[in-house]
């Protein structure tokens, strides 16, 4: 049985914030693995890896190069489902419970510096990204976890 998805679509890094911010203002149910508090968390961390403020392991030949090949798929389209191996789950996933407010407030700020950095450094997986690049890979990622995220009725 799939897990219960929402379709969104952002074009900007301020509409994805945006809806995690409404998210955070409601009543929400999650139908994924993680928490609201723990998918705020995990996209502050995203963002702190792509600053340079976190490190990944780094990832095998056979990963990077076609990770380069896929790029293009996956700036188009929100990939759910991916398993990261374990030390690289561990980087970006909280193991602990986090609230809403706190992964909030730490999304906060990593978004901030990310959208405040220029240029940004070269990415860990995909390689040199243009800005615009950077972007939409983040609208993309926030647009697959929070669709896990559905507001209650």
């Amino acid at each position: 049985m799939a897990t219960e998805h929402r379709t969104l679509r952002f074009e900007s890094i301020d509409a994805a914030m945006a809806e995690a911010e409404r998210l955070a203002a409601a009543e929400t149910r999650t139908t994924g693995q993680f928490s609201l508090g723990q998918i705020f968390e995990h996209l502050a961390r995203t963002f702190e890896v792509v600053l340079g403020e976190r490190t990944m392991p780094p990832s095998p030949l056979p990963m990077r190069i076609l990770s380069r090949l896929i790029r293009p798929l996956v700036l188009r389209k929100a990939q759910t489902g991916f398993k990261l191996p374990s030390k690289a789950q561990n980087v970006l996933w909280p193991s602990e419970a986090v609230s809403v407010e706190d992964g909030l407030q730490h999304l906060r700020e990593a978004c901030e510096k990310f959208k405040t950095t220029d240029p940004l450094p070269r990415h860990v997986f995909f390689g040199n990204m243009t800005r615009a690049q950077h972007d939409a890979l983040q609208c993309r990622h926030f647009e697959g976890h929070l669709g896990f995220v559905h507001p209650v009725a």
